[in-house]
């Protein structure tokens, strides 16, 4: 609309918090909106289909009709405007039903309104631009009228972070198409479960979920796995006709997880099937047509495996339209590593059998300090852990099973030689100190970790140069690298 021969962009905000509405309705007016506030989803549908809103701030939890709710009455009745939701719920659940549902973005309400405020201003300049450039190519007018699911297999991500929520966000908006995604992240992140909700949030949702781990076989044994074979078609095939994963998969989605370690050969019929959309069984020349959505995973640099001449390419760009990124468990913050403790402590009586123990703030602190090489697949381990061999109802710093870390620095250049053997001998006292079993072994690993660490550091992560410069071969170093939990 235009005040006084400018135009003004108008914003419907929903919320019944009043007291947030008015100052989130002044904040926003003093930058130059118009702000229109209502207290319920239902009563929106109607001034939505008949005003030219650029922006609806929506809150989830609302009488009656909630957020998502609206936002699936909205693509039901083609109303499209950039929604923008608020919620005090940071669950997976949320945030990925509304990216799937359309919802221009997503916001976790923080504790100050204030907070909130300087999340939304940079989303609803961002919505605000996206209408105006909308307009401009459908040739609409910029001071015209505008045109006219949940998870279904109860799991569940966890984390209230920004990384995190990118990754939802990611998700919904991926889920509902049948694009191939390729999932990048650490050993321990959490890819598969990423993969089961891309699924679960698709149309393929009540098809076939299977999934394959493509490290666990060699290439002969990785091809009767994925494509099956006829009866007595090698020795030891059997009599009876066996599919592979493509086939049961059939209308649904085929998680390849490790995809990085694929034999070449195998990369090769794999390339044909995204390409013609057809599988051969092993022994067989006749093809059957499978329609499978590709979602693949790995924790290696595909890049480099390609500069290494061990991937292929022209597979990479079939299997990432769509990237998505987990991020490791030390960039995601306290908040959500308290998440994932209180989840892992609140599964440990079905576990362990024991009663959920409270944790030692020295305890937490431990917890805090450590980096988590092994990610949330570590973390969950050294909380059951703890539960099952602890004493008492409090977990206690001696109850961390956790790796001896050491305190020298990783980066690279020219350390003082005194230095190093000071930082290897507090190392050392530490690593007694702790208490903890196999003190030889430990350190070696630690030790042999920074090493690696740093040599790669130093080449960029180049491991055929690394390799070179440590004197071994680049398998002993993927081998040394696996070990140790660096890959």
């Amino acid at each position: 609309m235009k005040l006084n021969g400018v135009f003004v962009a108008r914003i419907l905000l929903i919320d019944d918090n009043s007291d947030l509405s008015d100052f989130l309705r002044d904040s926003l007016e003093r930058n130059g909106y118009q702000v229109d506030c209502l207290e319920t989803a239902q009563g929106a549908l109607e001034p939505l289909s008949r005003s030219d809103y650029a922006v609806v701030l929506l809150d989830n939890r609302l009488p009656g009709m909630s957020g998502i709710e609206f936002l699936a009455a909205l693509e039901q009745r083609e109303i499209s405007v950039p929604v923008i939701l608020m919620t005090g719920d940071p669950t997976s659940d949320t945030a990925i039903a509304a990216m799937n549902l359309g919802a221009f973005d997503y916001v976790v309400k923080p504790l100050e309104y204030e907070d909130l405020v300087r999340e939304l201003e940079p989303l609803v300049a961002k919505a605000e631009e996206f209408v105006q450039l909308t307009k401009e190519h459908v040739g609409l007018p910029c001071d015209g009228a505008t045109s006219d699911v949940v998870p279904s297999d109860g799991l569940r991500m966890l984390g209230n972070s920004r990384p995190m929520q990118d990754v939802y966000m990611r998700i919904g908006k991926v889920a509902g198409s049948g694009v191939p995604v390729l999932i990048l992240g650490e050993t321990g992140t959490g890819k598969e479960l990423v993969a089961r909700a891309i699924h679960s949030n698709s149309p393929r949702r009540n098809r076939p979920f299977v999934a394959m781990n493509c490290k666990a076989l060699n290439e002969n044994l990785l091809d009767d796995e994925l494509f099956g074979h006829e009866p007595r078609s090698y020795s030891g095939a059997g009599d009876k006709l066996r599919k592979g994963r493509f086939e049961y998969a059939h209308g649904g989605t085929l998680f390849l997880d490790e995809v990085g370690d694929m034999p070449l050969a195998t990369q090769i019929r794999l390339l044909r099937v995204l390409e013609s959309g057809e599988i051969t069984r092993v022994g067989s020349n006749e093809p059957i047509t499978v329609d499978v959505r590709v979602v693949s995973a790995t924790n290696r640099d595909l890049d480099e495996l390609i500069e290494a001449g061990e991937f292929r390419e022209d597979l990479l760009f079939r299997l990432n339209n769509v990237t998505i990124r987990l991020p490791a468990l030390r960039e995601r913050g306290e908040g959500d590593l308290q998440l994932l403790v209180e989840h892992f402590l609140a599964q440990s009586p079905r576990r362990t059998g024991r009663p959920v123990p409270t944790i030692q703030e020295a305890a937490w602190k431990k917890l805090l300090e450590y980096p988590w090489p092994g990610n949330i697949r570590e973390l969950q381990h050294v909380v059951w852990h703890a539960v099952l061999m602890g004493r008492g109802t409090q977990i206690s710093p001696g109850d961390l099973e956790l790796k001896p870390c050491s305190t020298l620095d990783t980066s690279p250049g020219h350390v003082d030689e005194g230095d190093a053997a000071a930082n290897i001998a507090q190392a050392v006292k530490a690593a007694f100190a702790s208490g903890q079993a196999e003190l030889h072994q430990s350190l070696h690993d630690t030790l042999d970790a920074e090493l690696l660490r740093m040599a790669l550091a130093e080449y960029g992560g180049n491991q055929v140069q690394t390799a070179r410069r440590l004197g071994i071969s680049r398998n002993g170093l993927r081998a040394k690298m696996q070990l140790l939990g660096l890959e």
